[in-house]
């Protein structure tokens, strides 16, 4: 081993503790590809989930029609997107905010059609953290995520493959942490 120096930073190496600190270079895997789920790989079922969401933001659990048209859906959507809603006046200043950067968000990409296709295609085709894609859409990373796990639960109950659930979805801890959050949510 004659030659080879057993620290970077020495005499022999000829290297300075500030260039060191220089020389580090990180490559990380692409993270996204084990949280994208499957169905959103294949054109067809995203069309369906994405269609479902749709009907489901208008009439809640109301059954899914066999045909949907996607021009007249995303039109319907839209509106109802448009449409005031009833925020109470003593709401926080926050509810207020999150409704008008939603419906901010909806008129940028062209209707909420288009604003559910455009978090997919950031989130899962592209790789986008939640962040990434709620700076790119002017939405909160919450608001992404939640559209995305709400699409994943569509997905779920059509019967569409959405890959392994995530590592704190059985956490007791978790669960039960949610659970009273809920029951003071109801008694509020």
């Amino acid at each position: 081993m004659l030659g080879v120096t057993r620290h970077p930073v020495s005499a022999e190496s000829n290297i300075a503790y500030e260039d060191f600190s220089r020389m580090h270079r990180e490559s990380h895997a692409a993270r996204h590809s084990k949280w994208t789920p499957p169905f959103a790989l294949n054109t067809s079922q995203l069309r369906q989930v994405l269609l479902v969401r749709c009907w489901r933001y208008m009439h809640n659990q109301t059954p899914v029609p066999a045909i949907l048209n996607w021009k007249e859906l995303s039109r319907a959507a839209t509106a109802h997107t448009l449409r005031p809603h009833a925020i109470l006046p003593t709401s926080p200043a926050i509810q207020k905010q999150m409704h008008s950067s939603h419906v901010r968000a909806v008129l940028c990409v062209g209707g909420y059609l288009q604003f559910q296709s455009a978090l997919v295609w950031r989130a899962w085709r592209l790789g986008m953290s939640s962040v990434d894609v709620a700076e790119s859409l002017g939405i909160s990373p919450q608001c992404v995520r939640v559209n995305l796990q709400r699409l994943r639960d569509i997905a779920r109950q059509l019967g569409f493959d959405v890959g392994p659930p995530h590592h704190s979805r059985s956490n007791p801890r978790h669960s039960a942490a949610l659970k009273t959050a809920w029951v003071r949510r109801k008694a509020t």
